[in-house]
């Protein structure tokens, strides 16, 4: 008696192994981009302390104590956007924005003055840091294939 069949344990087995490495891979892609994005924090701080100046301001109106800026850079939590997984690096001082883009200046009489450059310091310190998260999750996705 002749039998043809395939035997299946092998692709069942290797889909369990598959299921066990996504649960380990997501708690591992998320202490990576922990790690990552501490990293992105202390180059967005590094930049932020040469490229912008500490700087108090105390006028009528505004009392402001200087080194607020350089404080207020922080790593976000954990979030996903649509299916990717990201985490992002923020400043949560009030007036980051105009440091980051820039601002028109006005003089004491009203006028509007010259334009102020933004120092851009989150995109710089974005795009110093890119080859390194790179190689980062290269050398992850190299461990869990081999793990498999």
């Amino acid at each position: 008696m002749a039998r043809d069949s395939f035997t299946c344990g092998a692709i069942y087995a290797f889909s369990d192994a598959l299921k066990d490495a996504s649960k380990e891979t997501t708690k591992k892609v998320k202490k990576l981009l922990r790690e990552q994005g501490t990293g992105l924090r202390r180059e967005t701080a590094y930049q932020a302390r040469v490229n912008v100046r500490k700087q108090a301001v105390h006028r009528k109106g505004v009392e402001r104590a200087a080194g607020t800026y350089h404080k207020s850079i922080k790593r976000g939590k954990i979030y996903y956007r649509d299916k990717a997984v990201c985490i992002r690096v923020y400043s949560s001082d009030p007036v980051a924005h105009l440091q980051e883009y820039g601002w028109r200046v006005k003089k004491r009489d009203k006028r509007t003055g010259k334009l102020m450059e933004g120092k851009k310091v989150f995109d710089h310190s974005r795009d110093d840091y890119e080859p390194i998260f790179r190689q980062a999750v290269e050398d992850l996705a190299d461990e869990v294939i081999r793990r498999l």
